[in-house]
């Protein structure tokens, strides 16, 4: 799961752009009196009733304050305005539960853990109740529904709720419009089935597969890392979720229960929130931050999926984790808490940060704009292409542009920009690959978004490619042989979650960029 380091040269750019406060009148400054306002008091008038000008008082207050506040509104760019009305409206809409909040006590911290900012609380942490800046389709969830007309199958599904094809209901109808078959769903239900029965008895998974008790020496390829239980977990999980299976509906309910409940357990809390980095291992340290955010992933989307408060807390809790561990200068991640980012930690960091979104939970402004800021600082040709890290400044790969390019998508990018046009033109060049499943899943996902003859294509080749190379005999039925220059370390329960998460795509995601074939109901 990591990615070459090449020697460059270059920097990052830019720092991020200043906010403006308005200056608020010292109070009671030149504020007129009553004896002002209404002149001198006459023998023949009644004595002044104090109550009622106290109560016409208050009210004339709080109609300039409401006045001042649409005054403000005029100075505002477009993109804030519709933030601020935007997050008016779904929070009015979504009705959501309060926020559990979660203060650590001292000694349930662990002291091997970095502590990244003071002891804060997670209602602390989401007190920043504005949306991310550049709002998609998939920020206005209470109103865009899917056009009966131009999605046969699929009315009524929200689509700003990007997991809602998932639903039994809508699962068939998604493969069939968006380029699924029967094989490809038989090879979804297969993969499942082999990763249940590589769950090991405590409930986690393991990239050492082989390592099950249940192995009798037929299990092959297994990852060379033994001990990093939430991001194989995690990624499991996922695989899981992808189908519509959660630990209250679907064929594997007990399993996905057991999942979770191994992965909580797992994480440990710190000051910087619910540390879900894994025990680290000799020889492996760049994949603390991964683990984490494959984790963090699975968690949001469970939550965001049943509503389950069961561990929402813990999920917003890591996403906290996350937050904090943003280099506070590039707005990258790496392998731990606050390095300078590279781009192919970044990817899952963001992913998780979106299903953090999709399950309202309420992510600081700043974040998304920070990881842009570190986007631009690896992309080349205007961002179609990124590279790995912008200190040294390492040439783009087809992986990396992937990454890069999905992200921009979750951030925000209209598919009229050049750059995403161009973007997604050089990986259809590029096509799907045999060797390197970790560029075909970013990539699968970016076309999948994309739309158009751009994916009918990739989707052709990606498709029948899957169901072709998985093992359809043996003890090792229903995975796929490693094939990535990277998959060693995640061995095969790696390179088959990947696998069965990329046939998933039909439903797993809903498509960013189908406003022509949506209607809006206000």
């Amino acid at each position: 799961m990591n990615s070459p380091k090449a020697p460059a040269s270059g920097g990052v750019p830019a720092s991020p752009q200043a906010s403006a406060l308005s200056q608020q009148p010292r109070e009671g400054a030149g504020r007129p009196t009553i004896r002002d306002r209404v002149g001198p008091l006459k023998p023949e008038r009644r004595p002044v009733d104090w109550k009622s000008t106290a109560t016409t008082t208050g009210i004339s207050l709080l109609v300039h304050v409401v006045v001042l506040f649409v005054c403000s509104l005029i100075v505002l760019d477009h993109d804030n305005l519709r933030e601020i009305v935007t997050v008016l409206v779904s929070t009015k809409e979504n009705d959501q539960e309060p926020i559990v909040e979660t203060t650590i006590q001292p000694d349930q911290i662990d002291e091997n853990t970095s502590e990244i900012t003071p002891q804060q609380s997670v209602t602390d942490f989401v007190s920043d109740i504005r949306a991310p800046v550049n709002l998609d389709v998939s920020d206005a969830e209470p109103q865009v529904v899917i056009d009966e007309a131009n999605l046969p199958g699929l009315a009524g599904i929200k689509v700003g709720d990007q997991m809602a094809g998932r639903s039994s209901a809508a699962k068939s109808a998604m493969v069939k419009r968006f380029g699924g078959s029967d094989a490809s769903e038989r090879a979804v239900a297969t993969g499942l089935k082999w990763l249940k029965s590589r769950q090991f008895p405590d409930g986690s998974w393991s990239f050492d597969h082989a390592a099950h008790p249940d192995n009798q020496g037929t299990w092959s390829q297994p990852g060379t890392l033994k001990e990093v239980r939430t991001g194989s977990t995690g990624l499991a999980l996922l695989a899981f979720l992808g189908a519509g299976h959660t630990p209250d509906k679907g064929d594997y309910q007990q399993e996905i229960q057991r999942g979770f409940d191994a992965l909580v357990k797992l994480g440990k809390l710190s000051p910087a929130g619910f540390d879900l980095r894994g025990t680290p291992e000799s020889g492996h340290g760049h994949t603390a931050m991964y683990s984490h955010a494959i984790a963090t992933l699975a968690l949001c989307e469970v939550v965001a999926m049943t509503g389950d408060v069961r561990y929402r807390q813990q999920a917003e809790s890591a996403v906290r984790f996350i937050v904090n561990a943003q280099d506070p200068k590039g707005g990258g991640w790496r392998y731990a808490p606050g390095d300078p980012g590279d781009t192919s930690v970044v990817g899952w960091e963001v992913m998780a940060l979106k299903a953090a979104s999709q399950a309202r939970m309420r992510i600081p402004q700043g974040v998304f704009r920070k990881a842009g800021t570190f986007l631009d600082s690896v992309e080349y040709e205007k961002g179609a292409k990124y590279s790995y890290t912008a200190v040294p400044k390492t040439p783009p790969t087809p992986t990396l542009s992937a990454a890069g390019l999905l992200c921009r998508m979750y951030l925000g990018w209209d598919n009229r920009r050049p750059a995403l046009k161009a973007g997604v033109a050089y990986l259809d060049a590029v096509k799907p690959m045999t060797n390197n499943m970790y560029y075909n899943y970013y990539a699968t996902q970016v076309l999948h978004h994309w739309g158009g003859e751009e994916w009918d294509r990739w989707n052709d080749v990606m498709r029948e490619q899957l169901v072709r190379t998985q093992l359809k005999d043996g003890p090792e039925a229903g995975s796929w042989d490693v094939a990535d220059p990277h998959g060693s370390v995640g061995g095969r329960l790696f390179m088959t979650s990947l696998c069965v998460m990329t046939l998933e795509v039909y439903y797993r995601h809903l498509p960013l960029y189908q406003r022509d074939k949506v209607k809006v109901e206000f």
